[in-house]
C-alpha cells in the first residue's frame, strides 16, 4: 500500500492601520476698497489640521485565522488478490468426431470438450498417437454428446493447434475452459500435424496459411449446424451469439486471421462476424514485411473483436517482438489486454511437460515419438523456465476471466482492480 502524505496550508496576516483627517476653513473677511497684503494669519492653510488623536497608533484589530482546508491525496484504492482461477464446477467429456469440409473436400479429426451432466462416470480419456503412444487426462473422461449438461447453451470456444501440433496438444488449457462452462473444439490442421512430420506429408506455406483459419470457420459453420449428423448431438448446446477463437503459434495466427482475414495466392480469408473474443497464444504473424509475414498491417488492423494476447519473455520461436509487440500495437480492438510471462518459452503453452514426465510410464514408448516431444521440451521445460505448473494457472486464469467477462459480464482482471505477481508483466490498451 502507498504510504500516503498531506501538507498544511498556513494564511499571512494584513494589519491595516488607518489616520482620521479635518476638513475645517477659516471664515472669510467682510471685502475691503483697499488691498492690503494678507498676514499669515489670513492665509488658507492647504494642510488639514493636526488631529492629536493621529499621533496615538490606532489599535490593531486581529481577525481569526480561518485555516485553508488540508488537501491530501485520494486514498489508492485496495487491490484485490489476484485469483488464481483453477479448475471450474463441471466435470468435462471428451469426444472424438469427424468434420468434413465438403467444398474442400477436407476431413477434418475433432475433439470436443464439453461439461458434464451430474453423476457421470466413464474411464480417463486417452489422447492417442498414431503410434499407439498416448497420454492419459488427470481429470476428463471420454464420454458423447449425450452427458452433456442440462444447463446451457454453453458459448463455443474454437482451439487451433501450432505448427506441427494436435488437436489435443493443449489439453491442460481445452479441459479447464470446459470446465468453467464452455463448449471446446479442436480439429487436427491436416497438412500441418505431428503426423504429417511423421509422415512428412506437410502441405506447403500457403495452403496452410489459408487452411488455418478455413478450418477454424468449418468448426464454427458445423457446430451450429443442427443438419450436421457429426456435431447434431452438440448444436443445441451451443450458443451460436457467443463464439471465441484461441490458438497457439501458428494457431494464434489462425485466430487473429479469422478475426482480422487474410489473403494469399490459394484464397481469402474476410474477417469472420461471428467472433466475439480471440485469445492468440505466442501468435507468429511476423514483422509485417509482405514478403514474408503471415499478417500484415492491413488485416491485424481489420482485428475489432476483444484480445487478449499471451506469451512468454523466454520464447524464442514466435518472440515478443515483433510478433505480440505488433499485435497489440495494430490491432483496432477497443479492448486489448496483454500478458507476458516471465520466463515461460514457447512449448510452456502446450502439454509437452506433461508428456515428458508420462511417457516414462507407459510399456515400450515408441522412441521417435519420445525423442521428438524431448527435441520441444527443450523450449518450456528447461531449467531456468518458469514451472509449467505455474504457467498453466497463469494462462488459464487470464483466459476465463477474460471469457467470462465478454459472455458473462464478470469483471476482467486489470491492474487497476488486482494486484498483478511479479512473473507477469501485464499491459491494457
Amino acid at each position: 500500500m502507498r504510504r500516503l502524505t498531506s501538507g498544511l496550508l498556513t494564511g499571512s496576516l494584513l494589519l491595516v492601520a488607518a489616520c482620521g483627517s479635518g476638513s475645517d476653513s477659516a471664515e472669510p473677511e467682510p471685502e475691503s476698497t483697499e488691498t492690503a497684503a494678507p498676514t499669515s494669519a489670513e492665509v488658507p492653510s492647504t494642510e488639514a489640521p493636526v488631529d492629536s488623536a493621529a499621533d496615538e497608533p490606532e489599535p490593531v484589530v486581529t481577525e481569526p485565522i480561518e485555516e485553508a482546508p488540508v488537501e491530501t491525496e485520494a486514498p489508492a484504492p485496495e487491490l484485490a488478490e489476484f485469483p488464481n482461477i483453477g479448475v471450474g464446477e463441471y466435470d468435462v467429456g471428451v469426444q472424438t468426431i469427424q468434420v468434413t469440409d465438403e467444398e474442400r473436400g477436407r476431413t477434418l479429426e475433432v475433439d470436443v470438450w464439453f461439461p458434464l451432466a451430474d453423476d457421470t462416470a466413464g474411464e480417463p480419456h486417452r489422447y492417442s498417437f498414431i503410434t499407439g503412444d498416448y497420454y492419459e487426462s488427470p481429470r476428463a473422461i471420454s464420454a458423447d454428446a449425450a452427458a452433456i449438461a442440462s444447463d446451457g447453451p454453453f458459448p463455443l470456444v474454437v482451439y487451433t493447434h501450432g505448427s506441427g501440433g494436435l488437436r489435443y496438444i493443449h489439453s491442460d488449457y481445452t479441459e479447464t475452459i470446459a470446465s468453467h462452462g464452455y463448449l471446446v473444439v479442436a480439429a487436427d490442421h491436416a497438412g500441418n500435424t505431428a503426423i504429417d512430420q511423421f509422415l512428412q506429408t506437410e502441405d506447403d506455406r500457403a495452403t496452410i496459411a489459408y487452411n488455418r483459419p478455413r478450418d477454424v470457420q468449418v468448426l464454427i459453420d458445423q457446430m451450429t449446424n443442427p443438419e450436421n449428423t457429426a456435431t447434431a448431438g452438440f448444436v443445441g448446446s451451443v450458443d451460436p451469439e457467443r463464439v471465441a477463437v484461441t490458438g497457439h503459434s501458428l494457431g494464434g495466427y489462425g485466430t487473429l486471421a479469422v478475426g482480422g482475414g487474410m489473403s494469399n495466392e490459394v484464397g481469402t480469408i474476410e474477417p469472420d462476424p461471428r467472433v466475439d473474443a480471440l485469445i492468440p497464444l505466442a501468435p507468429a504473424v511476423g514483422d509485417g514485411d509482405p514478403a514474408t509475414s503471415l499478417l500484415t498491417a492491413d488485416f491485424l488492423i481489420n482485428v475489432t473483436a476483444p484480445v487478449l494476447v499471451m506469451v512468454g519473455t523466454g520464447d524464442i520461436t514466435t518472440p515478443p517482438s515483433p510478433n505480440v509487440d505488433r499485435t497489440f500495437a495494430e490491432v483496432s480492438s477497443e479492448v486489448v489486454y496483454r500478458v507476458d510471462l516471465v520466463d515461460a518459452a514457447h512449448q510452456s503453452f502446450t502439454d509437452v511437460c506433461d508428456y515428458l514426465d508420462f511417457f516414462p510410464t507407459l510399456d515400450n514408448p515408441t522412441p521417435e515419438v519420445v525423442g521428438i516431444i524431448e527435441a520441444f521440451a527443450v523450449e518450456g521445460c528447461s531449467d531456468g523456465d518458469m514451472p509449467i505448473e505455474r504457467v498453466k494457472l497463469i494462462t488459464n486464469t487470464f483466459a476465463i476471466s477474460f471469457l467470462d467477462s465478454i459472455f458473462e459480464g464478470t469483471e476482467m482482471i486489470t491492474p487497476e482492480a488486482f494486484e498483478i505477481p511479479d512473473d507477469v508483466i501485464y499491459q491494457v490498451k
